[in-house]
């Protein structure tokens, strides 16, 4: 009686977390005033609509673009791509909380991890904009907890969607197929590997069917440009925008440094240079900043933990994403999918650490 119980109470407490985040998003998605477009947004929007007209523009990938497509079907795409963007982000909330139960069997842990992402500013602050932020967090989040259970291919798949919105996750994935391949983990490694590789596939053959290109998008030549600050043109090739990079890091190699720097401290330095929806409100800044700590608490979680399969897939992410933005340009907005896995890694090392104090 006294397991069903606190049983129950646990239930209990999950659910009034879950209905205080779904409130918090409410509150940021429409009452807070901020906007919801950016440059980014009314070009999705445009992908979106080409998408519904059976074409295919290959400049962001079309993941995104697909998504606001399918919610064009069913509602006003602002009014739904916000309610999406609500449900999305709660339930990352809540595979977070299954993700660190089914990791440490510690309610307590799992729990204060679910809460610190369901009120952390940048997790709930990019649910009112018509950006990748919080989708991207959902199916990344999804790819882990399924991948915790053992679901491979379906872990690979959910990544996959990830990825056809968020490019920059490409190492996540890879790492992980090296990771099992390397520890004698071959026959799941290549399932996990080609259900990954069968989402951004089938989209770019789509893209081939209808445009004779196969791409997922072609921003990549344009972020290199942004990345070293020169003119860009839609006829430069991935080449030509290498070579441009390449020359760039080796003419200007201190400038190219600080840069690189600025960048790595615009992901996750405690006080950003530039953060979206917070722009001239210091204290909300200083508030985001708190991902300092965070990335500093998760890299103490991961090497407190045992490096299994599991928790290597939780830093994949963050690995991922800080390489990628680090060497081309960044932005606050782009930790957002890393962040819940930094959470959960830093509570089970603050309490792994706690408990051995104690005893």
């Amino acid at each position: 009686m006294m397991k069903s119980n606190f049983i129950s109470k646990k239930n209990i407490s999950v659910i009034l977390l879950l209905l205080a985040a779904f409130y918090v998003r409410i509150i940021a998605a429409s009452y807070t005033g901020m906007v919801h477009y950016t440059i980014d947004s009314q070009n999705y929007i445009l992908q979106a609509e080409i998408l519904k007209k059976g074409g295919y523009m290959g400049y962001f990938p079309n993941g995104y673009p697909l998504l606001i497509f399918l919610v064009s079907l069913f509602s006003p795409i602002e009014w739904g791509v916000l309610m999406l963007n609500i449900i999305l982000s709660v339930f990352t909330v809540l595979l977070v909380y299954l993700i660190a139960e089914d990791l440490t069997d510690n309610f307590a842990i799992a729990f204060l991890s679910a809460t610190i992402v369901a009120i952390y500013p940048n997790q709930f602050n990019y649910v009112h904009f018509i950006l990748t932020e919080v989708p991207t967090t959902f199916f990344v989040t999804l790819s882990v907890y399924l991948f915790v259970k053992k679901k491979i291919a379906y872990s690979g798949i959910a990544m996959g969607l990830a990825f056809i919105m968020r490019t920059t996750l490409i190492l996540a994935p890879v790492l992980m197929f090296l990771i099992m391949f390397k520890r004698g983990e071959k026959k799941i490694s290549y399932v996990y590997l080609i259900s990954f590789l069968s989402v951004p596939a089938v989209l770019m053959f789509y893209g081939y069917l209808v445009s004779g290109v196969f791409t997922l998008g072609r921003n990549f030549t344009h972020n290199i440009y942004i990345t070293i600050d020169q003119p860009y043109s839609e006829s430069y090739t991935k080449m030509e925008g290498i070579k441009a990079y390449l020359n760039y890091m080796i003419l200007t190699p201190g400038k190219f440094i600080i840069e690189r720097m600025q960048s790595i401290w615009n992901l996750w330095g405690f006080n950003p240079l530039e953060s979206p929806g917070f722009k001239g409100y210091q204290l909300f800044r200083t508030i985001l900043g708190l991902r300092f700590l965070i990335i500093l608490a998760g890299i103490y979680g991961f090497l407190k933990s045992d490096k299994s399969n599991n928790y290597m897939a939780l830093l994949m992410p963050v690995i991922s994403i800080t390489i990628i933005h680090t060497m081309f340009f960044s932005n606050p907005r782009f930790t957002v999918p890393a962040e819940p896995f930094l959470i959960i890694l830093g509570v089970y090392g603050l309490w792994k650490s706690k408990k051995a104090e104690i005893n």
